[in-house]
């Protein structure tokens, strides 16, 4: 009897219309080829020419739908699932009112067979392979265009055979299966490209494509299908996976980050061999080491960001980590060539200007990584700020040296004047780059320096000698801070009146009253402190006072510059000593 029903069913499917069910049948199915009979294949696709369908295609009579057993209705709806489960072009309205009499007929005892159910999972395994889209050949570094077709394909299939089928499974509580095998067969594959030879790029493809396409609104999160996935979706495996991959990434952009920067020294202590130092009159190359380093991990931090917040901070920390490794091996370098004597005068200048800058601008991106991610880095700023003190001096000391010379001459010798100071100082000055964050500070602090050595040299030198000379000399002091002021203004208008203080030391040697000097004295030290035993030597220096008079200054002075330092920060002094005075 099998035989002869297995013969005549072959015969019908001579018009090359496809079978319900493969080949890949099993067996418990073969058992019931009766069953599989019943359904004709053209009321579901439409397949066909009119008026040529064979009877066994027509809808069985109801009186033989009747007398089926529940068993039999369930193979008969495997047979019905197979083919809509692996033909897209099946009607889908067909397969819904098949279900619906299958359920209206069995009721509760529906699916609930374990062997139906395992058969049923066969069979959305067996359309999850047949249309899941095969992976690259060889994944490798060089693919990366292969990966994201790849993804694309991924995200096509799974979003059309879901929505596909949703509305049909759905409504027959046949969905949770379907999602469930289409996560697995996913995630396996993902599994597998994490595995192969991927660079740090295509890593966080891989990453970023999971979090923001594959669970995103148009795939596993749609309305249509967003319920049923967090009712049934494995999130443990999705969870493991995405913690690998994120150890992966952050792996893989630790060695990206840490080349980068290995290279990026070894350039600098290569084109410092061949050329003897860098070439400050080339903005690009004053700038480039802070500017690659920062572009590399701000860079790196960016397309974290792009994944998620906690892997952004993750990688800032990263960083963070890399540049104070970096920086061990960068400060060694420049401290070694400090003490070196590598580059002698003010030859060594610009590269303590580059060197300045570069311990600024470090400072601040590590100062926003540590801050971003919330870590400590005040190792690696401390880093930087001892690196900037050391080259700050090293440039000041160096600077002071042909710029003190010509203030010898110019107060100890006649016929000398400012001119050759000033013009070895703009010289000097005209060697550093403007656009640049340290211009600023280095020219503070040189401005500074110059005043101080001004100072120095003008209580070195005799004031008979001067006055014979000048005739005024706070008048010459008056000149000399002004042009002084001058040339640094030209270089940056922001910068504090330095000369501020010479131009005090001038009043201090022009008056001659002495109460008038005990106030100018104790201005000059509230604001300089600094100079406070510069002040003894300047009353002595006059040659004018008495004994007396320059210790009542003193000690006027003194007291006043303590009451001074217990007063709130700052009113204007004068409104203070006339309340003295009183």
């Amino acid at each position: 009897m099998l035989k002869g029903l297995s013969s005549r069913r072959s015969k019908r499917r001579g018009d090359g219309r496809e079978p319900l069910v493969g080949e890949g049948t099993s067996m418990t199915m073969e058992a019931s080829p009766s069953v599989i009979g019943l359904h004709p294949i053209g009321s579901l696709s439409g397949a066909g020419s009119p008026g040529d369908t064979p009877p066994c295609t027509q809808e069985p009579p109801p009186s033989v739908l009747d007398h089926l057993s529940t068993e039999e209705w369930n193979y008969r709806i495997l047979a019905v699932l197979a083919e809509f489960l692996g033909s897209p072009g099946v009607d889908s309205l067909s397969v819904r009112d098949e279900l619906r009499r299958w359920k209206g007929r069995v009721g509760g005892e529906a699916g609930e067979s374990p062997d139906w159910l395992h058969q049923y999972q066969q069979q959305v395994e067996k359309a999850v392979r047949l249309h899941f889209p095969s992976p690259p050949p060889e994944c490798s570094p060089q693919q990366q265009p292969e990966l994201d077709t790849y993804l694309g394909q991924v995200k096509k299939v799974v979003q059309g055979e879901l929505l596909r089928l949703a509305p049909v499974l759905k409504e027959a509580g046949l969905l949770g299966t379907l999602i469930d095998r289409y996560h697995v067969h996913t995630m396996s594959q993902l599994e597998l490209l994490l595995q192969s030879n991927l660079n740090m790029d295509q890593i966080f493809s891989l990453l970023r494509w999971t979090l923001k396409t594959y669970l995103s609104s148009t795939v596993l999160g749609h309305p249509d299908v967003s319920a049923d996935v967090t009712a049934v979706m494995d999130m443990m495996l999705l969870a493991d996976w995405l913690m690998k991959a994120k150890t992966k990434a952050l792996q893989s952009a630790q060695e990206y980050v840490g080349g980068c920067l290995k290279r990026m020294l070894e350039r600098e202590e290569e084109e410092e061999e061949e050329a003897g130092s860098c070439d400050q009159s080339d903005e690009e190359a004053f700038i480039r080491l802070h500017l690659d380093i920062t572009q590399c991990l701000t860079g790196m931090v960016r397309k974290a960001g792009v994944i998620s917040p906690s892997f952004r901070k993750e990688t800032q920390m990263m960083c963070l980590f890399q540049l104070h490794t970096f920086l061990h091996r960068f400060t060694a370098r420049e401290k070694k060539r400090m003490t070196g004597g590598k580059g002698e005068g003010e030859e060594r200048i610009p590269h303590l200007f580059r060197t300045i800058n570069t311990c600024i601008e470090l400072r601040l991106l590590a100062m926003q990584l540590a801050s971003e991610a919330q870590a400590d880095g005040a190792a690696t700023v401390g880093l930087l700020e001892e690196l900037h003190t050391q080259a700050r001096q090293k440039l000041l000391d160096t600077a002071a040296h042909n710029l003190e010379v010509s203030l010898q001459t110019y107060f100890k010798r006649k016929n000398t004047h400012m001119g050759k100071m000033l013009s070895d100082l703009k010289l000097l000055l005209k060697k550093l780059p403007k656009e640049c964050g340290a211009h600023t500070v280095v020219m503070d602090a040189l401005y500074g320096q110059v005043v101080s050595l001004y100072l120095k040299q003008l209580l070195l030198s005799n004031h008979r000698h001067l006055e014979r000379r000048w005739g005024h000399i706070g008048q010459q002091i008056e000149g000399d801070a002004e042009e002084l002021h001058k040339v640094f203004s030209q270089q940056n208008k922001d910068l504090k009146k330095k000369s501020m203080l010479l131009l005090k030391v001038a009043d201090v040697l022009s008056l001659t009253d002495e109460d008038a000097l005990k106030l100018t004295c104790s201005v000059l030290l509230s604001d300089f402190p600094q100079v406070r035993e510069q002040v003894k030597k300047l009353l002595r220096w006059r040659g004018d006072l008495s004994q007396r008079q320059v210790k009542a200054v003193l000690d006027t002075t003194s007291d006043m510059y303590d009451l001074f330092q217990q007063l709130p920060r700052r009113r204007p002094l004068t409104l203070w000593w006339c309340c003295a005075c009183i």
